[in-house]
């Protein structure tokens, strides 16, 4: 963390003790500004003050019983994002709702599907850019953090998925899934593993080894029944890699000089109608990069 400085004073008058802060800053003026947020948020019942943000410096504050020591930082990378975020939800109400002058909330009601996407990019600002280089990739709708069942009624989470919708015989009415389900064949899904970081052979392993188990309970003549699903892609995404996990991707089959992994056992002995007979998921390797220069990667 950047530390650019670092100012102790009295709780009660305000009155700097010791103070390090660069030229510019007057301790006394910035202890006794401190003081009077946390003066009226106490007044407001807000609770004691921690910390806040102006647009360029972040101020994390420590009270003890008479002293408050204030560290002052430049403002992180992810509340920069998360501001940026927010200027741009404002502009967006503004624009659609700038002939309404209606002080009725029950009238702006609809801006809650802008405002839910609004809120997962600053939840997970990461993975929500992700998500963004994803869907320019394959389109579809993309998912975060979706849970998919396994046979055994267990849930796993994974970072992230593709769908492309269910796609059924239309004289095929044996099988009636859920509007809410996803597809059960291979041609729907998509299937993603990121990493902020570095990723590791182990990581890519654990990840293709539950690529086989996924699947959705359906109504199939009468009874319920397990449909499993094998993605038709799994993609990999991270910023860097350990070398150990292209000499693992080299051993996997290959088709058109691209990786896969085989899912003839998934359908095998299942009589399940229309299943896809040499099903494949080919494995895609990404290298993230900010600002539009994420690229594919050869191995």
């Amino acid at each position: 963390m950047d530390i650019e400085g670092v100012i102790i004073f009295d709780s009660k008058s305000g009155i700097p003790l010791f103070s390090r802060l660069r030229k510019g800053i007057d301790a006394l003026l910035f202890s006794s500004f401190i003081s009077a947020i946390g003066h009226f948020s106490r007044e407001l019942k807000l609770g004691g003050l921690s910390s806040f943000t102006t647009e360029e410096k972040q101020i994390i504050l420590a009270a003890k019983e008479n002293t408050i020591t204030a560290l002052i930082t430049p403002t992180t990378k992810v509340f920069q994002e998360a501001r940026s975020l927010a200027m741009e939800m404002g502009r967006q109400f503004e624009t659609l709702h700038e002939r309404q002058n209606s002080l009725q909330a029950k009238d702006y009601t609809e801006f809650q599907v802008v405002a839910d996407e609004f809120i997962r990019k600053i939840k997970n600002p990461f993975l929500s850019r992700v998500a963004d280089f994803i869907h320019k990739q394959y389109g579809g709708s993309v998912s975060l953090k979706q849970r998919l069942i396994k046979e055994s009624g267990a849930e796993v989470t994974v970072d992230m998925l593709v769908n492309f919708g269910i796609k059924y015989e239309e004289d095929d009415d044996s099988v009636k899934p859920s509007k809410q389900t996803p597809a059960a064949y291979s041609e729907s899904n998509i299937v993603c593993k990121i990493n902020e970081g570095r990723i590791s052979r182990g990581e890519i392993m654990e990840f293709l080894d539950t690529l086989d188990g996924f699947g959705v309970r359906v109504i199939s003549k009468g009874a319920m029944q397990f449909m499993p699903y094998f993605p038709t892609r799994a993609a990999i995404i991270a910023r860097e890699f350990d070398d150990s996990v292209f000499e693992y991707l080299r051993k996997l089959p290959t088709e058109d000089n691209q990786a896969y992994l085989d899912g003839s056992h998934i359908f095998a002995g299942r009589g399940i109608r229309g299943a896809p007979k040499n099903p494949k998921c080919f494995i895609d390797v990404f290298q993230y990069h900010e600002n539009d220069k994420s690229h594919a990667v050869k191995f």
